[in-house]
């Protein structure tokens, strides 16, 4: 995993950089994601395409449309923030296994909410080991500041060694880091807390 300043940054320089470095790459966005998956599309060089919220049938249209060696990176979230609804992630996971895609979950509003241990919906649907990229927040759930992706040990020093946005920016602090460790610590060890909120919801 690599760790950045926030949420929206770790977006912004993932995607971008990550879709820069495939040569060719066509990234496939959903029509809803975040401020800042958008910012790291626009920011790529790389061709895009917006396929509607959570429909596979049209997500599964534009990749047909590809060839197969094409590289091509499918950005998406878990939980929308703004409908509230949840991503068809294991089709979503089909359709990249398929058409060999890269995917790419930005699962910033469901991290410490949701899963056995706090990973977010691709956790609790037994879908984390198919995604590519995992982008999380330890503001929100986490109750701190910063933001993460977790991959390969290739993407992440791909990412390490190119992102501008995390190579020329400070680092947390480490009072900072201490406090966001020990919040990853509860909500893997505490499910009841999450239970509590799963209830209300």
């Amino acid at each position: 995993a690599l760790v950045f300043t926030s949420g929206w940054i770790s977006n912004l320089a993932a995607i971008s950089t990550i879709a820069d470095l495939l040569p060719n790459c066509l990234i496939l966005s959903d029509a809803l994601n975040h401020n800042s998956m958008i910012e790291g599309v626009r920011r790529s060089s790389a061709e895009r395409k917006i396929w509607r919220h959570n429909d596979v049938a049209h997500l599964e249209e534009l990749l047909a449309e590809q060839p197969l060696e094409r590289a091509k990176l499918i950005v998406f979230e878990s939980l929308y923030s703004m409908d509230g609804d949840i991503s068809p992630i294991r089709e979503i996971c089909d359709l990249a296994e398929k058409y060999n895609a890269m995917t790419y979950i930005d699962e910033v509003h469901a991290v410490a909410m949701y899963g056995a241990r706090g990973g977010g919906v691709a956790e609790r649907e037994g879908q984390m080991h198919r995604i590519d990229v995992i982008e999380g927040t330890l503001a929100k759930g986490f109750g701190v500041i910063g933001g993460y992706i977790a991959a390969s040990p290739a993407i992440c020093d791909a990412v390490r060694s190119f992102a501008p946005s995390f190579i020329f920016s400070t680092a947390l602090p480490p009072a900072v880091c201490a406090a966001a460790a020990q919040s990853v610590r509860i909500a893997k060890t505490r499910p009841e807390l999450r239970m509590a909120h799963q209830r209300q919801a």
